[in-house]
């Protein structure tokens, strides 16, 4: 038997901290979006994604890392258009202005982990791989369910690569309460992504 000596393991070992909420929900954003900034400056990634219906999260966000110096991207994912009626976007008039301003760029997709899927089950039932799945993440959170998700659409889009970590933050319905440092993947791709650390989450 092969035994690993101390400075060894020591040298295998990097010790990073998970903060747990103790409920979910947009009381949590603000300290979301901090610790989210400061991984991703201790990472030197280069982008944080995030889940938004309103548009304010990401708002949010860009003020957050400019007071922590973060230089990198920020990119909002949104509702594809038509999810709450047959013509809206979810992000006002306004916030897709304020959003352009800061260089924030929207990525309107269908949820990966539903899609066309999502109109078959509301008619007929049942249940499909993706929505498995993503009931899976909720296990953990909703937003866990969301980070992953958000990613593969903006890989999809072509927002960000699919060879690079990024730190991707989701939440439930309103605001953030949880982020996730990943390495994206397309949805063809779906069992190449990889969960590198959890940031936050509320347990």
């Amino acid at each position: 038997m092969n035994f690993i000596n101390k400075k060894e393991m020591m040298n295998r070992l990097h010790e990073k901290t998970i903060y747990y909420f103790s409920q979910p929900g947009k009381e949590n954003t603000q300290k979301t979006l901090e610790l989210a900034v400061e991984r991703a400056l201790l990472l030197q990634l280069e982008a944080i994604l995030v889940a938004t219906k309103s548009g304010e999260t990401p708002l949010r966000l860009a003020e957050v890392a400019q007071a922590f110096r973060f230089a990198g991207r920020i990119i909002a994912v949104t509702y594809h258009q038509g999810f709450f009626d047959n013509e809206t976007l979810s992000i006002s008039k306004e916030n897709q202005k304020l959003l352009a301003e800061k260089n924030i760029p929207i990525v309107m997709s269908s949820h990966a982990l539903s899609g066309v899927s999502r109109s078959f089950r509301e008619k007929f039932g049942g249940i499909s791989i993706p929505e498995i799945i993503a009931e899976s993440f909720r296990r953990i959170s909703q937003g866990f369910k969301v980070a992953v998700e958000i990613s593969i659409m903006a890989a999809d889009a072509g927002m960000i690569s699919s060879k690079q970590d990024v730190v991707a933050v989701g939440g439930q319905s309103r605001g953030a309460d949880t982020a996730l440092v990943l390495r994206p993947a397309h949805q063809n791709s779906f069992l190449d992504l990889k969960i590198k650390e959890v940031i936050c989450f509320p347990s």
